[in-house]
């Protein structure tokens, strides 16, 4: 064993088992990490967006090239402060609606592609046992979805349910891809601290 004399590998190592601590129980080494954490991604995320976004609007557009304009998008952003202020909270919905509308409008303006890409697969030839169970999935599934009808209807009821099954079953496939990704994570962090840090299997 060969344990590294590496500075970054041992921070590396001891935010690792700080974050650990929090198996055992909630605790001031687990707080101190995450608050670092937070800090830290904070920080980063406000540099990356001011020298991204804010400095070139302002900075350069807004005062240099005389778009004053630019200067909307600041005041929309300042109001979301507002939810904070009781009295006032419900200007942050201004901001917020905007936000939401502008983000709506861009993607089906400019990336239907990927929707319209999701909704045409499903316009199969029903040659094939795998064609077959997509075109029943899709169909029973939209039928769950669809609450304006009664379910209380044999067949509406059925085939909901049916769209049940097929909806759990991709769930569960979600899930667990989730949980292998969280596995290969932890095997990463395990492969720090044994080989990395502790040199396990070295001469």
């Amino acid at each position: 064993m060969n344990i590294s004399t590496d500075p970054a590998i041992w921070t590396q190592a001891i935010c690792i088992l700080a974050v650990y601590t929090y198996l055992y129980k909630d605790n001031p080494i687990w707080r101190l990490a995450e608050t670092v954490y937070l800090a830290l991604a904070t920080t980063y995320w406000f540099v990356f967006y001011f020298f991204t976004y804010i400095q070139p609007a302002i900075v350069d557009k807004a005062i240099g090239e005389g778009e004053w304009h630019y200067f909307l998008a600041v005041i929309l952003g300042l109001m979301i402060f507002f939810r904070y202020i009781p009295s006032v909270a419900w200007l942050a919905r201004y901001p917020m609606s905007f936000w939401v509308g502008y983000g709506t409008g861009y993607i089906l303006s400019f990336e239907p592609a990927v929707w319209l890409t999701q909704i045409t697969s499903t316009f199969l030839a029903l040659n094939s046992i795998q064609n077959i169970l997509i075109f029943i999935g899709v169909l029973s599934t939209l039928t769950y979805f669809f609450f304006t009808l009664a379910k209380e209807n044999p067949v509406v009821g059925g085939v909901a349910e049916v769209g049940k099954w097929y909806i759990m079953i991709a769930l569960g496939s979600a899930f667990g891809n989730t949980v292998l990704y969280r596995w290969n994570l932890f095997v990463a962090r395990a492969n720090t601290l044994l080989f990395d840090w502790l040199g396990v299997g070295q001469a």
